[in-house]
């Protein structure tokens, strides 16, 4: 998996507010399988491709036209068992201004709904979480809680994100699944480390960013 017979890579989503420091960002990984044995490889680039004409339509609806969404970002991640390797980069798409209309009065930044990542692993290096992307809007949440006609933006969002895309053509054994990153794991040598993620549970609370409850 990964770095052992293919690639581990991080795709990037991110929107920024007009010219300022308040950006939004998400980073997924993907397992990027070659197979055994490599007849045409995953290809990058068409993962970056992939989000741009399905993911970022999504997330143009959470935002409101202050904000700008910006291309794809794909990168290769860095091995800790080899730091110093050469690693590439991939983008797709142009910056394109957020479409959400009606919004309101906004929530703090860090006020945001959360995705649990689940994996067929157990233990906490085989879960993984999402602050999600979109300003929660006063109107979207009562009492903490983000009403059911509004968190189906944000899981219109998580259903158009790829758990496995074709990247690939003529019968190649590639792969490219969505998954949990373990640094620590893969520090150790210890597989797996990218377990793939087999669902993302959208939870209705409003969260802080970077808080532990769920």
């Amino acid at each position: 998996m990964g770095f052992d017979n293919g690639k581990l890579v991080r795709v990037v989503v991110s929107a920024s507010f007009g010219g300022g420091p308040d950006k939004h960002v998400n980073v997924l990984h993907y397992d990027l399988d070659d197979g055994d044995p490599i007849t045409i490889p995953n290809d990058p680039q068409a993962l970056a491709d992939a989000f741009r004409d399905d993911v970022v339509p999504t997330v143009q609806l959470l935002f409101d036209s202050g904000w700008t969404i910006w291309p794809i970002v794909v990168q290769e991640e860095k091995d800790p068992l080899h730091p110093l390797a050469p690693r590439s980069e991939w983008t797709s798409g142009s910056p394109v201004a957020g479409t959400r209309t009606g919004v309101g009065d906004i929530l703090p930044t860090a006020a945001c709904p959360v995705a649990s990542l689940l994996t067929a692993n157990i233990g906490r290096r085989a879960r993984g979480r999402i602050f999600l992307l979109g300003p929660i809007a006063e109107g979207d949440q009562n009492a903490g809680t983000i009403g059911s006609s509004q968190l189906v933006k944000w899981q219109n969002y998580l259903d158009a994100i790829p758990h496995q895309p074709d990247l690939v053509t003529g019968g190649s054994a590639a792969t490219a699944n969505w998954c949990v990153y373990s640094r620590a794991n893969r520090a150790a040598n210890q597989d797996p480390y990218a377990p793939h993620v087999a669902n993302a549970v959208l939870h209705n609370a409003v969260h802080w960013l970077r808080s532990r409850k769920s």
